[in-house]
């Protein structure tokens, strides 16, 4: 998206130093070198989601200009010197999300548009792409007969090889229907013809998702409006610390069944949105201690070390004039600001390769009235 759009913590110090292994060592206080390999002739665009598994990355978004009407999917490959756009199945529309299994077995979610007319481009309606190594292809999903309006906002890869993927439709009585499919590994249609895809109770009991995780066990965790756990039959709403009632979350990381993060913000009267971390220990959710500055973090990824990297935006120059927002542990263990990768406005991805590298996609710095003016990615060492 281009413009900013959600996509008192008390310190869980014990928490976060296991994670940093030892929080008052000077490796604890250490920061990341970031290298600006944002793609070049990417005016106009901006990315939201990066994966990257077995030496593969991508990165997706949209990209707009006089000619997409109103935006063009985007989908970009990391070569290891600079990156490549296959053709996309949809002329128009854009990809909010993506999960990667393997090389060949990589996803993505957004919306595509038609046009209706030489002014209208309608609503939008859900849009699944694969790659199988070679090629984008389009997906159908078993949606329900007479369904409209559909949209799809995550998508999910479990240990397994099954793709996870939420969203939601108008059913014919009107009224708004949440909807999860899981689909086959092998993606072979299935005796009912639903091309190996299965539709699952969705009511996770939030008012919207924008990311899932699959974790051990064939576990899903959504958040949204909250923090919600499927466990193969149904959906429970997780308890948080009261003091987060009304936050909203848009990344999730899962590292063990018993460590699991979740990053976003809450409306704060004085600071507008001020950043929110929760980690789950296996017994309760608890608050991370964040900055009391302006920021709304997006995503969260883990170094080679194992320490966390959150990031995000913000709307307060006096926070970073360029609006990006990068959190890390501190000397004490805390996460503060420390880092500011070269070139980046906001940033809405993160995800860490099997070197350890941790990558970040967002907007270009310089944004103007919340709109980035090109597409931003960087890996830190």
């Amino acid at each position: 998206m281009f413009l900013s759009l959600p996509r008192s913590a008390t310190a869980l110090a014990l928490g976060l130093a296991a994670v940093v292994a030892t929080a008052a060592s000077p490796a604890a206080a250490q920061t990341g070198t970031w290298r600006d390999v944002s793609p070049p002739g990417s005016d106009g665009s901006v990315l939201f989601d990066v994966e990257t598994t077995r030496g593969t990355t991508w990165a997706v978004g949209l990209r707009s200009d006089d000619t997409t009407r109103p935006f063009a999917p985007v989908a970009m490959r990391w070569t290891g010197t600079g990156w490549q756009a296959p053709p996309q199945p949809a002329d128009h529309g854009r990809l909010d999300e993506l999960a990667a299994g393997a090389p060949d077995e990589v996803w993505a979610v957004g919306t595509r548009y038609d046009a209706v007319d030489d002014t209208d481009w309608g609503r939008g309606s859900a849009l699944l792409q694969h790659w199988n190594g070679t090629a984008w292809t389009e997906v159908a999903l078993p949606f329900p007969e007479g369904a409209t309006d559909t949209s799809l906002s995550a998508v999910a890869v479990d240990e397994g090889g099954s793709v996870w993927v939420y969203g939601g439709y108008t059913d014919a009585a009107g009224q708004y229907v949440q909807a999860l499919f899981r689909g086959d590994a092998d993606g072979e249609a299935d005796a009912d013809g639903d091309g190996g895809w299965t539709r699952l109770p969705g009511d996770t009991g939030l008012n919207w998702v924008s990311q899932l995780e699959a974790g051990p066990g064939g576990v899903l965790h959504a958040v949204g409006d909250g923090v919600s756990r499927f466990d193969g039959t149904s959906w429970t709403k997780q308890s948080l610390p009261p003091t987060l009632d009304g936050a909203l979350f848009d990344g999730i990381q899962t590292r063990t069944a018993d460590d699991i993060w979740a990053v976003g913000h809450i409306r704060d009267e004085k600071l507008w949105r001020r950043p929110v971390v929760v980690r789950f220990d296996g017994r309760a959710w608890r608050t991370v201690r964040t900055p009391a500055e302006t920021g709304q973090l997006y995503d969260i990824a883990f170094d080679g070390s194992g320490r966390p990297v959150v990031v995000g935006e913000t709307m307060n120059p006096e926070v970073d004039p360029d609006g990006n927002y990068v959190l890390t542990p501190g000397p004490r263990g805390f996460l503060t600001r420390t880092e500011e990768p070269p070139g980046a406005g906001f940033l809405y991805g993160a995800a860490t390769d099997a070197a350890g590298r941790v990558w970040t996609v967002g907007g270009t710095a310089g944004a103007e009235g919340g709109i980035s003016p090109g597409a931003y990615a960087g890996i830190r060492r």
